[in-house]
């Protein structure tokens, strides 16, 4: 290992394709929720919930990667 990288980072580019995998998945699930933005039933509500939770989750992931 080089001794500029700590033993806690990843390779810039294994963070870079983490970040660009996160980036899709985010997209990817906004698409989703856009798909029934319109459905008020019960599961689609709750689906709507946990698609909220699962971009959150995503983002707060990006927000701590190194660029």
């Amino acid at each position: 290992m080089p001794s500029h990288m700590s033993h806690n980072e990843p390779p810039l580019s294994e963070t870079r394709g983490l970040r660009r995998q996160l980036e899709d998945e985010i997209a990817w699930l906004q698409r989703q929720q856009d798909a029934i933005a319109e459905t008020d039933s019960e599961n689609q509500t709750l689906l709507r919930r946990t698609l909220n939770g699962m971009i959150f989750s995503r983002r707060a992931l990006l927000g701590r990667m190194p660029r």
